[in-house]
């Protein structure tokens, strides 16, 4: 008789909750660290380093499985930030929804937060990743085994982010460290030695890099390079509250084409530019850029490798060696392309997670795992195991 599988999101959301941070942060801080507040008038504001933003358009990424028309109320700012989906921030609820999927694990990555490498104040930036990442360990022990949370830090400081990775290795129910696929520090590659310190932090404190896109122009990248943000291709579009709150004309294209543009940058510096072959014992995974594209770049690398081995002093054995030995792609549930990377040498089934995405809104919910069961339906029952949730345990240590 077949095994159920176990399913493990290696790639869920928390929607950063309206007031709690605050108490975790030094009190002559708080008024600066990320909170909602409501004005006279019932408008809700997001508050966050003596910056006022309105909060309704980001509530479009809290309404999984609220629905089209709630969907397009959110891009109007007509849903309340304080009203998205109760399991957005509510540990109870979220579980509650994983158990109508079958989900055993969900790994929690922020979501307005993952923008937090862009502060220009460094000191700060520290403070606020503190604070939210005390806040999320809280989180998650809420519901022991059932979630674990994803600690961000200071990118734009290496050395104050490589402190705060040592100090949250030390957390319980943290698993690993967020970074952005963007080269921070005025377009150095990330295997430039300034980012060693991120490194050589992980490596000490085990914890899994999970590199995760977002789509404003706010950091060197794709996005910023190719005016990704500024496509303008609606001249005369009404106002659409969700994208002023990420600081964009447009979510196509900045998702759909700089979220993969920067991750294969980023797989590349990390397993030819010799981050890989300099720290042995860092995990890494590539998220929230579809998958399919993992195996034509794997083998490009490779190729280009043999050829012009000269630019690569650091590397000893081929790219995608390295990509076997410490990394792992992410693949949505529904990607056609899953079970032939499963299959192929360069990838294979052991190095592929899957992510839910949830509460945004262009997650599948209900019936994500449903979807990946399709997915897997052609592959080994020992592969189906590995992606469905085996391959994210050994990812994240869980």
């Amino acid at each position: 008789m077949t095994q159920p599988l176990s399913f493990v999101d290696a790639d869920g959301h928390v929607l950063e909750h309206p007031s709690a941070m605050q108490d975790y942060a030094p009190r002559t801080l708080r008024e600066r660290i990320w909170h909602i507040e409501t004005d006279a008038g019932g408008v809700e504001w997001c508050v966050f380093d003596g910056r006022r933003m309105r909060a309704a358009g980001m509530s479009m990424a809290g309404v999984a499985g609220m629905g089209a028309e709630a969907r397009a109320r959110a891009r109007r700012g007509e849903i309340p930030y304080t009203q998205v989906r109760p399991a957005a921030w509510n540990a109870g609820p979220r579980v509650v929804d994983m158990e109508s999927e079958g989900i055993a694990v969900s790994v929690l990555y922020p979501t307005l937060l993952l923008g937090i490498q862009a502060l220009a104040d460094a000191e700060f930036a520290e403070i606020q990743c503190r604070a939210y990442n005390d806040w999320l360990a809280d989180h998650v022990r809420e519901v022991p085994g059932r979630l674990h949370g994803v600690a961000i830090v200071p990118q734009q400081d290496p050395e104050r982010a490589a402190r705060e990775i040592a100090r949250v290795g030390r957390l319980p129910g943290i698993v690993g460290v967020l970074l952005r696929p963007n080269p921070v520090l005025d377009w150095k590659p990330v295997h430039h030695p300034a980012y060693d310190p991120l490194w050589r932090a992980a490596s000490d404190a085990g914890l899994a890099v999970g590199f995760h896109p977002y789509q404003a122009a706010d950091l060197p990248g794709a996005c910023r390079g190719l005016r990704l943000d500024r496509v303008g291709v609606r001249e005369t579009a009404a106002i659409d509250e969700a994208l002023e709150a990420i600081g964009v004309d447009n979510i196509f294209f900045s998702q759909a084409v700089a979220n993969p543009i920067d991750m294969m940058n980023t797989v590349a510096s990390t397993v030819a530019g010799g981050v890989c072959a300099r720290f042995p014992a860092l995990r890494l995974v590539f998220l929230e850029a579809s998958g399919g594209w993992i195996v034509p770049w794997l083998e490009r690398l490779d190729h280009q490798a043999a050829h012009f081995s000269w630019d690569l002093p650091d590397l000893k054995q081929e790219p995608s060696a390295y990509f076997r030995r410490q990394c792992w792609i992410s693949f949505d549930a529904d990607e056609s392309t899953l079970a032939f990377s499963a299959a192929s040498p360069l990838c294979g089934a052991d190095r592929i997670v899957w992510a839910s995405d949830y509460p945004h809104a262009d997650a599948v919910f209900p019936g994500v795992t449903k979807a990946l069961e399709q997915g897997l339906a052609p592959l080994h029952p020992d592969q189906r195991r590995a992606i469905a949730g085996g391959n994210a345990r050994a990812l994240y240590g869980i």
